[in-house]
């Protein structure tokens, strides 16, 4: 089953290599006629009649909006950042932080300044309205 191959002679290997570039070339002609895959839906509806087509356009324009919206919430960019507040499990440093990250203890200055905020309301509230 498995033999030994021997090595081509160098002229039909020549050869050989010659057919297949000519083979390759036929390849890069440009065709006569342009042919995409993309199908409309005004193509679409052009095969049906002029009443059909009036019927299924309202149908056409809601699928293109809902495939539209689609696609703009798949492409938005969402920030990884989450906001800082009375997150539980924000509280707690990671396990691993490195001491001069600045992104991190950007996060625990805003953190502290939120809890600031919201512990001030608390006690203006609490507050007696005579006393300030």
């Amino acid at each position: 089953m498995n033999r030994n191959r021997r090595p081509m002679p160098n002229k039909k290997r020549k050869a050989l290599e010659k057919e297949i570039k000519k083979g390759q070339k036929k390849l890069l002609e440009i065709e006569d006629l342009p042919r995409t895959d993309t199908l409309t839906p005004r193509d679409a509806l052009k095969k049906y009649p002029a009443k059909r087509q009036k019927m299924e356009k309202p149908l056409m324009d809601s699928v293109k909006r809902k495939m539209a919206i689609k696609k703009k919430k798949k492409e938005t960019k969402h920030s990884k950042r989450t906001t800082p507040g009375d997150v539980a499990h924000r509280e707690s440093p990671p396990a691993h932080a490195h001491t001069e990250n600045e992104r991190w203890q950007k996060t625990l200055e805003v953190q502290s300044k939120t809890k600031r905020k919201i512990l001030t309301s608390k006690l203006q509230k609490r507050r007696p309205k005579g006393r300030k």
